[in-house]
């Protein structure tokens, strides 16, 4: 079973800021699986499709993320190798996205959390651009704003592809899937 872990920051007031890109992502596959998200047995929710995958949003907040991966995987009885965590990226453009078998945390400090959690860099992920023609930096200013309006069609393309990365992943496995999305980009932000 694939365990995908959308990072994010639970509190309403970020619902709509690029730094919650992962929750938007496993919201977006749940709905075309038509599952609902439910408390978990933690400090998180969870949708969950029978024995093929599991959705994670984790209720910590972004930069403890990790502090609910180790109860996961012992109370779903899963290993570290069944983890694939999806966050924002803003080195990579809006319009692509990026999938690691493994890796550093890349400044996010989610993932720092995530990768502190399992004692591994070995940890796939799915990484979501989020650096639009708009993007200033302070980075950490940058990704508690919501995007603009005039990029919201092609947030939701992202939305979509991202999805289609996850399907694939579960359908055809790692290699296929870095081979088929690392290098495309949607739309031009």
């Amino acid at each position: 079973m694939i365990i995908f872990v959308g990072l994010g920051n639970h509190e309403t007031r970020y619902h709509n800021t690029k730094h919650n890109v992962g929750y938007w992502v496993l919201d977006s596959f749940a709905k075309k699986y038509g599952l609902e998200f439910k408390p978990g047995k933690g400090n998180y929710f969870v949708a969950k499709k029978g024995s093929s995958f599991m959705l994670i949003k984790p209720t910590t907040g972004m930069n403890n993320s990790g502090a609910i991966i180790n109860e996961v995987l012992n109370f779903y009885k899963a290993k570290k190798e069944d983890l694939v965590i999806i966050f924002d990226d803003v080195d990579l453009p809006l319009g692509e996205i990026r999938f690691r078998s493994d890796g550093g945390d890349g400044c996010h400090n989610g993932m720092k959390s995530v990768l502190q959690y399992v004692s591994s860099d070995k940890v796939k992920r799915l990484k979501v651009g989020i650096a639009a023609s708009d993007y200033k930096r302070p980075s950490e200013k940058y990704v508690l704003k919501p995007f603009n309006k005039r990029f919201n069609s092609l947030v939701d393309e992202v939305l979509i592809f991202a999805n289609e990365a996850m399907q694939s992943l579960l359908d055809n496995g790692e290699e296929f899937t870095m081979n088929n999305y690392n290098n495309q980009t949607i739309g031009v932000a």
